[in-house]
């Protein structure tokens, strides 16, 4: 279920903190850097920032986004998981990407994903559902290990509004 991650910003932030330096904070950020979100007590129009947790209020994971509303893109996509293969993070992000585009109605959606990761046939099948294109990248990023990743950028136009 997704709350505001206000409700629990400081166990979101130590749990992030437990994979810095770790390939899970790479495929977060996008580089070699650690990153903690800054979750604000009032947040600006159109940011929307999440915690996942289950129906105990366990934290599960961080969730958040952007839609500029004028031009009906939702974008600056961010999503960890703090307990790996727990399906409720799945259902919870294909509701709230449904909602985007079918209650919403928004133009566009974008994200960004580092290849490798391992959510990448999800997020496949979701841009699939929805008519989507995902444009690859190659080569882009380095681990530190000097293996090369793919930057991969999906984008679903919404035709039916």
């Amino acid at each position: 279920m997704l709350i505001p991650a206000i409700i629990k910003k400081n166990e979101i932030l130590e749990a992030f903190k437990r994979y810095y330096y770790s390939d899970d904070m790479m495929y977060e950020t996008g580089g070699l850097g650690n990153w903690l979100p800054n979750i604000q007590e009032e947040t600006e129009d159109g940011r929307y920032q999440y915690a996942i947790v289950d129906s105990n209020d366990k934290l599960l994971g961080y969730f958040d986004y952007h839609v500029d509303w004028y031009t009906s893109c939702a974008h600056r996509f961010g999503l960890i998981s703090f307990d790996r293969g727990n399906p409720i993070i799945g259902k919870d992000l294909f509701n709230e990407m449904n909602k985007l585009i079918c209650d919403y109605k928004l133009h566009r959606i974008e994200w960004r994903m580092i290849g490798g990761n391992p959510v990448e046939r999800s997020y496949d099948r979701f841009c699939n559902k929805f008519g989507g294109t995902k444009h690859v990248l190659k080569d882009v990023v380095k681990d530190r290990y000097g293996k090369y990743h793919d930057d991969i950028i999906y984008e679903i136009i919404n035709k039916q509004q």
